[in-house]
């Protein structure tokens, strides 16, 4: 991370995307955000991506109660495989899925 203006511009809120990671990883966000699906945030639950880059997939948690969780991860799921990502449940987290960029 260097000084200055991030690389890779900025994201929703003004999220610096200072690497090709971070550009990745806004963009699972931003396919969620088009399809309705709310962001996690102070008062209310929604979708978290971390983590990803070089072959590892990104994580995308619900971080809701579980009931909710359980019928928001199906829809990441099938707003994400229609974009074109890989999609697989996290075998550590039933309430994450883990998230393949497009090939």
């Amino acid at each position: 991370m260097s000084q200055g203006k991030p690389e890779f511009g900025y994201g929703e809120g003004r999220r610096p995307l200072w690497t090709a990671c971070d550009r990745d990883a806004e963009a699972v966000r931003k396919a969620l955000r088009k399809a309705g699906r709310r962001e996690f945030g102070q008062g209310h639950g929604g979708f978290v991506v971390e983590g990803g880059g070089e072959g590892v997939p990104f994580l995308l948690a619900c971080a809701n109660d579980a009931e909710i969780s359980v019928q928001e991860l199906v829809q990441y799921e099938a707003v994400l495989i229609k974009a074109g990502y890989r999609i697989e449940p996290d075998p550590g987290d039933d309430q994450a899925l883990q998230v393949w960029l497009p090939s």
